[in-house]
């Protein structure tokens, strides 16, 4: 069992230019807290609090889809939105489990993007400012349509609670077809207890509020980290190809140095960069562990409910509201399983690269032992590294076969139907 003090970041992580936005979204939630905090342990707490109001409002989501709708494209949006809170609920679950894992990410990539901006040249820190820029970007991306979606649904009960009030809080008209419900009270099983204030109207903000903000922030967080594994790696690749010794020793005056004095601060380079590589293996395992299972969940849940928000799509009658939620639960879904793979990709491909790094590295001008021991460097260097969600590898064959996949499913379900 973890203690306080294993879970507290230092203050300036949460300044840290690539998980500036997530780790400030983290503490407000629980999941990480600061040393310099008066009562971390509340924090903590709260993430318990948190993460079981989570699975709390996808019971209640999941207890009303599976009541059954009478329209299916109703229950065509319901299904939608359980599914995520339920795939959402595993990964706050699997992060409030694996919490030491978090912190000890974290605090390795926090000291590294410290170490690099000290000793980054220009080149260095413009690929650092890109990355930033990207994970900003992404995350706006992913954000902005699960915001949109989420002040939709509530600017649809301000309105009718000011001006529509007996559509609201009148279930037996709604129960007999004569009132619709707003969009909140069709994701949850209260029935009479619509008349309760709190339970039937706060209940629903909350539960919102939540999905709103927890669906993009947990995936775009893993984002995060995978995009630095792919920093660390372009970074690598490009001091590998210059294999600049004065990085060892910035006093070194090359013209100076003997032969065999190139040699030994060569192979000290050469050991530096088997280290860092061997460090970012272990890096890129310890984040496979981390969402193996989330990331397994998505993979099952999200083709199955592209393929039915595709057949609700052509076999029902939407509204142009049920159209707008439709195509945003398509996007979000599509748009987390691509973040997964096209990341883990992007790390592979910039991982093949090393070798080539290494050839480029004006080798026919090193020693004969050096360039023995370049050989075996570049064999080491050729080991595969790939990620995996349990039984799946994330890269984007995977991607375009769960697309495929629904695409399929969602033919044989329309013949099917029309038959």
């Amino acid at each position: 069992m973890f203690k306080v003090k294993d879970l507290l970041l230092s203050p300036e992580t949460f300044e840290d230019p690539i998980f500036r936005t997530h780790l400030r979204c983290f503490r407000w939630y629980g999941y990480v807290a600061s040393k310099d905090q008066k009562r971390p342990w509340l924090s903590l707490l709260r993430c318990t609090v948190f993460t079981a109001s989570i699975w709390l409002s996808c019971a209640l989501m999941l207890a009303r889809v599976f009541r059954g709708y009478e329209n299916l494209n109703d229950g065509a949006t319901s299904w939608a939105t359980a599914v995520q809170y339920f795939t959402v609920s595993i990964a706050t679950l699997n992060a409030y489990v694996q919490r030491e894992r978090v912190i000890s990410l974290l605090r390795v990539a926090f000291e590294d993007i410290q170490n690099l901006m000290f000793v980054a040249d220009n080149r260095e820190m413009d690929l650092l400012v890109a990355t930033q820029v990207y994970t900003r970007t992404i995350t706006l991306i992913l954000w902005v349509p699960s915001v949109i979606a989420g002040l939709i649904a509530y600017s649809d009960c301000l309105y009718r609670t000011l001006f529509l009030p007996k559509s609201v809080f009148n279930m037996p008209a709604v129960r007999r077809g004569e009132e619709q419900p707003i969009l909140l009270f069709q994701l949850f099983p209260f029935r009479e207890l619509c008349d309760n204030f709190v339970i039937g109207f706060l209940g629903p903000w909350y539960a919102i509020a939540l999905g709103i903000t927890t669906v993009p922030l947990w995936h775009t967080f893993i984002t995060c980290l995978m995009k630095y594994v792919n920093l660390k790696l372009q970074i690598l690749n490009k001091r590998v190809e210059e294999m600049d010794i004065t990085r060892l020793n910035p006093n070194l005056v090359l013209e100076r140095l003997s032969a065999s004095e190139l040699t030994y601060w060569r192979l000290q380079l050469f050991k530096e960069f088997v280290e860092e590589q061997r460090r970012l293996r272990k890096f890129i395992q310890e984040l496979q562990y981390l969402i193996c299972v989330p990331v397994m969940a998505d993979f099952i849940i999200f083709s199955v409910l592209m393929c039915f928000l595709f057949f609700a799509l052509t076999a029902g009658v939407p509204s142009k509201m049920d159209y707008f939620f439709m195509f945003i639960y398509l996007f979000v879904m599509a748009g987390i399983l691509w973040i997964y793979h096209w990341h883990a990709t992007l790390i592979v491909e910039c991982h093949d690269e090393l070798s080539l790094a290494y050839f480029s590295c004006g080798w026919y001008n090193f020693e004969l032992s050096l360039q023995r021991m370049l050989v075996f460097v570049m064999m080491h260097a050729q080991r595969p590294m790939r990620m995996r969600a349990l039984l799946v590898d994330l890269n984007l064959r995977t991607f375009i076969d769960i697309v495929r996949g629904a695409y399929s499913y969602f033919n044989l379900l329309r013949s099917s139907h029309l038959n």
